[in-house]
C-alpha cells in the first residue's frame, strides 16, 4: 500500500507527507476513488516484496546431460519447425535400477518425438503415427510398469514402453482417463456425455464386454476432464463437477454432484497443486478443495473476461498455478506477440502465487502449452508456442527476456487522491533506487511531467512539483532494471 508518512516542515501552511508504492498487485477492480495504493495495470515485472523486479520470460530449454553434473546443461534442440503439443514421462529402467525422463513433443513433421532429459543428446528420437490432430497423452502405469499413453484422430491407442511401441485398434478415441483402485476410467470423444470404466486397469485390455458406461445427462454437460485424488473420482464437465465414490462391488457407485457453475469451465485450464485443484471459468478463476469451490480473486478479471478463454492452458509448478490466456489490456499498447499481422492465440502468462495469493502477470507472450517437467534432480517449466516462437519449446526465466528480447516493464497506478479527499495538494518530489534506464510519469488533472531515470547504485531524489486533486504514477523500463525506495513526498494545505 502506500504509506502514509507525516514530516515535520516550517511552514504553517502545509503538511509534508510521503507514500510508498508497489506493495500490490494489479487490480483492475479497484475503486479509483477510494484506493489509495494499488496498481492499475502491471506486467512484465515481478512484484510484491515492495520492488519492481525484471518480469517472467523463456530461453531455449537446457537440461543437464547426466544425473552427476547438473550444474552442466545443453539445449535441447527441437525437430521439425513446429512443437504442436509437449508432454513429460517417467519410465522405471528394472535392468538399472534407475528411474529415466523424458521430453516428448508432436512436431508438424508428424513425429512424435522425445529426447532423455539426462544424458547426451545428439539427436531426438522418434515414433512415426499417423495423427491427424495433436493426440491426447497422458503417463500411465500398469503392473509395475510405466507407459506413455497417445490417442488422437487418424491412429490407433499408441502405447510407448522401454520395450517398444504397440498400436492397439481395440480402444476408442480417449480424450482424458485415469486409474482408480484398479479400474480404468475415461472419457472418450465419441461419447463425452458417458464415463466409461474397464474392470481391467490395462487400457490395452480394452473389450466391450470388460467395459460399462455411466450415463451424465443434465444440466452440466458433457465431461471434459477426469481427475483420481483423496480417494475418489471427479470428472469436470462443460458447467460443473461430479464426484464417484467407488464401493466393493464393480458396478457400485455413489454419484455426487457437487458443484453447479453458471459459466463454462475451460478444460484446459485444470491444474491440480497439492489437495485442490485450480480451474478457470468464465467468471474467474476457481480453487476445488475436494468437496468445495471458492473463488480467486485476481484482480484482473476484466482483462481476461473480455475474451473467449478457449485456447487457454495451465499447470501448476512449485507452488504457482500458470494460466497461458488472452487478455484484454486496453491500454493501445502492441507489446510483443500483439504486433504480429496475422494475430495471436494467447498474450499472456498469469503466474499466481498459491500461498502468498499474488499475481504477476508476462504480457506479449503467445503460449500454446506450459508444462511442469517435474524430477527428482532439475525441475523446470517449460512451454513451447505459437507464431515468432513457434519452433522453440522455452523454459521459463526471471530476467524479463523473450528468447534474449526485452520486453520492458510497465507499472500505473490508479488516481488516488493520496487519502486528502477535495484539498489541493502538491506532488514535490520523488525518490528511486533504478539499477536500468526508467521512464517516471507523475500526472494530475491539470498536468504531466515524464522524466528519464538513468542508473545508478544510490537513491536518486527527483524534483517534480505537481499540484492537483488526483494523481498517477506510470513508471516504465525498455530493459533489465529494478526499481526500489519509491517514495512520493507530497505537501497538503492545512
Amino acid at each position: 500500500m502506500f504509506y502514509k508518512n507525516t514530516l515535520k516542515t516550517l511552514s504553517t501552511k502545509e503538511e509534508e507527507f510521503e507514500y510508498l508504492l508497489f506493495d500490490e498487485h494489479t487490480s483492475t477492480l479497484t475503486d479509483e476513488k477510494q484506493k489509495v495504493a494499488s496498481g492499475k495495470t502491471v506486467y512484465n515485472f515481478r512484484t510484491g516484496d515492495g520492488d519492481l523486479k525484471p518480469g517472467y520470460g523463456f530461453e531455449d530449454i537446457k537440461m543437464p546431460t547426466s544425473y552427476t553434473d547438473l550444474d552442466n546443461e545443453t539445449v535441447i534442440t527441437l525437430r521439425g519447425t513446429q512443437a504442436k503439443a509437449i508432454w513429460k514421462m517417467k519410465w522405471y529402467n528394472y535392468n538399472e535400477e534407475v528411474n529415466t525422463y523424458y521430453l516428448f513433443y508432436y512436431n508438424d513433421e508428424g513425429y512424435i518425438c522425445y529426447d532423455n532429459l539426462f544424458s547426451e543428446r545428439y539427436y531426438p528420437f522418434i515414433i512415426p503415427n499417423d495423427f491427424t490432430q495433436t493426440p491426447y497423452g497422458i503417463n500411465y502405469r500398469v503392473n509395475s510398469q510405466d507407459l506413455f499413453l497417445l490417442s488422437g484422430e487418424g491412429e490407433n491407442l499408441l502405447v510407448i514402453s522401454g520395450n517398444g511401441n504397440e498400436s492397439y485398434d481395440t480402444v476408442p478415441i480417449i480424450k482424458s482417463c485415469c486409474s482408480h483402485y484398479g479400474k480404468l476410467f475415461a472419457i472418450t470423444a465419441s461419447e463425452d456425455s458417458q464415463l466409461i470404466y474397464n474392470e481391467d486397469v490395462d487400457i490395452t485390455n480394452w473389450t466391450n464386454e470388460k467395459t460399462a458406461n455411466l450415463d451424465f445427462n443434465d444440466e452440466r454437460g458433457v465431461l471434459n476432464r477426469i481427475i483420481s485424488y483423496n480417494d475418489y473420482i471427479y470428472v469436470f464437465r462443460d458447467y460443473g463437477i461430479t464426484q464417484l465414490s467407488i464401493y466393493g462391488s464393480d458396478d457400485d457407485f455413489a454419484i455426487n454432484h457437487i458443484y453447479l457453475s453458471d459459466s463454462y469451465i475451460y478444460p484446459d485450464s485444470i491444474a491440480q497443486s497439492g489437495d485442490n485443484v485450480y480451474f478457470l471459468e468464465r467468471s474467474g478463476l476457481k480453487c476445488f478443495n475436494g468437496s468445495s469451490v471458492k473463488n480467486i480473486e485476481l484482480g484482473c478479471e476484466k482483462l481476461l473476461s473480455a475474451f473467449n478463454q478457449s485456447k487457454c492452458w495451465a499447470t501448476c509448478f512449485e507452488g504457482k498455478y500458470y494460466l497461458a490466456c488472452k487478455c484484454d489490456f486496453a491500454d493501445g499498447q502492441q507489446i510483443g506477440c500483439e504486433s504480429y499481422n496475422n494475430g495471436y492465440v494467447n498474450n499472456a502468462l498469469l503466474v499466481y502465487d498459491i500461498e502468498k495469493e499474488h499475481l504477476d502477470i508476462l504480457r506479449g507472450v503467445d503460449i500454446n502449452q506450459v508444462l511442469a517437467l517435474n524430477n527428482p534432480y532439475k525441475s523446470k517449466l517449460v512451454a513451447c508456442f505459437n507464431n515468432q516462437y513457434i519452433g522453440k519449446i522455452g523454459q521459463l526465466t526471471e530476467d524479463g527476456k523473450l528468447f534474449g528480447n526485452s520486453l520492458g516493464g510497465y507499472w500505473k497506478s490508479v488516481k488516488t487522491d493520496l487519502g486528502y479527499h477535495n484539498k489541493k495538494k502538491r506532488i514535490k518530489h520523488f525518490s528511486i533506487k533504478a539499477s536500468g534506464n526508467a521512464e517516471v510519469t507523475i500526472s494530475s488533472e491539470k498536468e504531466s511531467k515524464t522524466f528519464n531515470i538513468l542508473p545508478k547504485d544510490k537513491i536518486q531524489r527527483i524534483r517534480v512539483n505537481i499540484s492537483g486533486n488526483e494523481f498517477e504514477v506510470k513508471i516504465m523500463t525498455s530493459g533489465q532494471a529494478n526499481i526500489s525506495n519509491f517514495v512520493l513526498t507530497a505537501s497538503v494545505k492545512k
